[in-house]
């Protein structure tokens, strides 16, 4: 989907996605804030946010799901339950992003990977990687919104569903401040 769309319209109406002048936690500025947790705010809709995912991946033929801490567990959840597969999850310790809490990816199997945003690609490539390491394969990768539009370095199959153009800034290059407008601090 795109800005457009109809699940563009649901993002903004509901807070998950604003437009503006925003502080990232890179220290960067950026035009759009994304905020996917709100949509697990209620049972219904993160139910339907997981059928959602579910239906872009069904038939990559995932054994079991894995997703980031923090931000990508209750998408991951929501799929793994709308394809009725395993789902485990992946945290940072030591900045290394790590399967732990004994989860086990059997080897040879096929994971489906799923974050709410893609924007670097960082923790995909991460969760890859732990993936080969164990002898298993990557089905896949589904995500709520794509903040890159294709240009993360994440292979396919890669889909999305919503998609939108997110610039960002170094402070002392961001058209925004120049601009005059306020920068706010999510």
């Amino acid at each position: 989907m795109t800005e457009s769309g109809s699940f563009g319209d649901f993002l903004f109406q509901r807070g998950v996605v604003k437009k503006g002048h925003f502080l990232r936690l890179s220290g960067r500025h950026a035009d759009y804030y994304i905020q996917c947790a709100r949509l697990f705010e209620d049972a219904e809709t993160g139910r339907r946010m997981g059928e959602a995912l579910a239906a872009l991946c069904r038939d990559w033929g995932a054994h079991l799901v894995l997703s980031a801490a923090v931000g990508g567990i209750l998408p991951g959840y929501e799929t793994a339950r709308a394809l009725d597969l395993p789902h485990f999850y992946c945290e940072k310790r030591d900045g290394v992003l790590t399967l732990r809490r004994d989860f086990a990816i059997p080897e040879g199997s096929r994971v489906l990977l799923v974050e709410d945003e893609v924007y670097t690609g960082q923790s995909i490539m991460e969760m890859r990687e732990i993936v080969r390491a164990l002898g298993a394969q990557v089905a896949g990768t589904v995500c709520i919104v794509d903040k890159s539009m294709g240009r993360a370095p994440v292979p396919p199959p890669f889909a999305s569903l919503y998609a939108i153009p997110v610039k960002s800034f170094q402070p002392a290059a961001c058209p925004l401040c120049e601009a005059g407008v306020p920068l706010v601090n999510q």
